[in-house]
């Protein structure tokens, strides 16, 4: 979660609101997200292990993420918000939006699976009110206290093989992870709130966005063949169906965001 915020439905601002719907980094650093769409970018936090980085107001790309956020509203309200596959946009709240992006498996050690997380949210505590800054300190202070656990290594290196191939069959994840398939996409979905092949659909889109965005004229046609895509119609259908726009214009937003 400029953009407008990709949690529209929880980010009205409004308590009785986000208690309503009650009854969503850039992701890791291969996809590029903090660089490639310009405008917020992912701010890094070194000293917490559970968190990705963090945002204030807006995500750094008009594109689906695939991670769990915890998200600080202004009144100190913290909720935790689901994986997205597809990009959801609305007004911002007032007093402005924090949110934190957490590592995959980095639920567990909060005491939930990240395939509990709903999309439209749900409530995790609260902190003092504060300034955008002070409530992101606040709740940095706050995921301290709770320590990194039941940390899973065989779905940790299927990730990371996602994002270095992120077309990659789930046997061949499963394999590298020394998993049967079953296996994997049960315990990848409870730590990452994913099945494999979504998550790594997502990271294919971030990565095409990165590279476009190394160029000025990028070759689409190259870069759906870099990222696995069968051809570039496959790709523009991909991206049209999760942020409704082409890669072309996702790109040309960006060089807008540059030139500003």
């Amino acid at each position: 979660m400029g953009r407008l915020d990709p949690r529209a439905s929880i980010c009205s601002g409004d308590k009785r609101a986000r208690e309503a719907i009650a009854t969503e980094v850039g992701t890791r650093p291969k996809t590029g997200s903090p660089t490639a769409g310009g405008g917020p970018r992912l701010l890094p936090v070194s000293a917490n292990a559970l968190v990705e980085g963090c945002w204030i107001d807006s995500a750094p790309l008009p594109l689906p993420y695939p991670a769990v956020d915890l998200l600080v509203f202004a009144d100190g309200a913290m909720w935790l918000a689901g994986p997205e596959v597809t990009v959801r946009s609305g007004p911002l709240p007032p007093g402005g939006l924090v949110g934190l992006r957490l590592r995959p498996g980095a639920c567990l050690s909060l005491g939930v699976a990240a395939d509990e997380v709903p999309l439209d949210g749900m409530p995790f505590g609260r902190v003092e009110p504060g300034s955008p800054r002070d409530r992101l300190s606040s709740a940095l202070s706050a995921l301290d206290q709770f320590s990194l656990r039941d940390n899973d290594f065989a779905v940790h290196r299927a990730v990371r093989m996602l994002h270095d191939e992120p077309a990659a069959r789930v046997g061949d994840l499963a394999a590298a992870a020394g998993l049967s398939e079953r296996q994997l996409r049960r315990r990848f979905s409870i730590a990452v709130g994913l099945r494999p092949k979504a998550y790594g659909r997502v990271v294919r889109l971030h990565t095409a966005l990165r590279m476009a965005g190394s160029v000025t004229r990028p070759s689409w046609v190259d870069i759906a063949h870099e990222c696995g895509f069968y051809d570039q119609p496959h790709m523009i259908a991909e991206f049209r169906a999760a942020t409704g726009l082409a890669p072309a214009a996702l790109h040309g937003r960006f060089l807008q965001s540059r030139a500003g």
